[in-house]
């Protein structure tokens, strides 16, 4: 176990978890907003894995499995990623559909920020959304994350520093 909020709980992902993280990801609803919005195929999320296991025996984070206290059900994955085309840290999350609306993007990325600044060097961490992902974007601000400005209309910016406010 990595940490826990009030009703989640976030550990590393396994190998056993495959089947759920696979079944998540090959959801087109669930998927829409993520990366090109393309779903993910088994074999590629087992390969997710395996990255994953490498990031956090060298980074120590990475994207994490995110269950719920009450039930030890898997809603989904949370975490703090740095894509190979990126310079930056990125905060991340998808859910099952039937975990949306109860407020847990907030209560886990909250959770995942003050984890990854607690172990990391890291003095700020992004996000990029979907404009069209109003969800998302109100998450982002409860967070305490700032938008940045930028001249790409397809995505947009958010970071919080390891102190909170902007970064850039």
């Amino acid at each position: 176990m990595m940490f826990e909020t009030s009703r989640l709980q976030a550990r590393h992902f396994e190998e056993d978890d495959l089947e759920e993280f696979a079944a998540l990801c090959a959801d087109p609803a669930v998927m829409r907003f993520v990366g090109d919005g393309s779903t993910i195929t088994r074999p590629e999320v087992a390969r997710w894995i395996g990255v994953c296991q490498d990031k956090y025996a060298n980074r120590g984070y990475g994207t994490s499995a995110i269950f719920e206290r009450a039930t030890g059900d898997f809603i989904g994955y949370c975490g703090v990623v740095r894509p190979p085309a990126q310079d930056f840290d990125e905060l991340i999350y998808v859910f099952h559909r039937k975990f949306w609306g109860r407020g847990y993007a907030t209560e886990i990325g909250r959770a995942m920020l003050a984890y990854v600044f607690s172990i990391s060097a890291l003095s700020a961490i992004s996000a990029t959304i979907d404009p069209d992902n109003e969800k998302s974007t109100q998450v982002a601000a409860k967070l305490g994350m700032i938008e940045m400005p930028s001249a790409d209309h397809t995505v947009s910016y958010w970071s919080i520093q390891r102190h909170g406010g902007a970064s850039g």
